[in-house]
């Protein structure tokens, strides 16, 4: 069996991309969006933007899954809050071994549930459509 050779540390810091998102700790909490005011929106929606930018590159979804003027349509909010939370619940400190995987099942049909979402608003990446 061959060893794997050991490389300087400068070397792996250089390979390991710096972290975006922090491991989630604690349980999730639940956004019930209509309970918070428009400026609380805004700040959760922003908080929401940073991780929904970051699915976008890890698991390269195009503007077919997740397009530019996701934040203008309600149901994309709601759809990408859920799996947000159960994302934070299957990556937390305290999950079970299995969680991610399972996430990764939730992820897949809900992927198809947001692309029909979206086919039906008839945005394109150059032009956001009103509901």
């Amino acid at each position: 069996m061959t060893r794997p050779r050991r490389r300087p540390t400068t070397q792996k810091q250089a390979f390991f991309p710096k972290r975006v998102l922090t491991a989630p700790i604690g349980p999730p909490t639940p956004i019930v969006w209509s309970a918070f005011s428009p400026a609380d929106q805004e700040l959760l929606l922003e908080e929401l933007d940073l991780w929904v930018t970051w699915l976008v590159e890890r698991y390269r979804l195009d503007h077919r899954i997740v397009p530019p003027c996701w934040t203008q349509h309600g149901q994309l909010i709601e759809e990408l809050s859920a799996l947000q939370l159960a994302w934070q619940g299957a990556f937390a400190s305290s999950a079970v071994a299995d969680a991610p995987l399972n996430w990764h099942e939730r992820f897949a049909v809900a992927r198809q549930r947001i692309a029909d979402c979206v086919s039906r608003t008839g945005c394109r990446p150059d032009a956001h459509r009103e509901p």
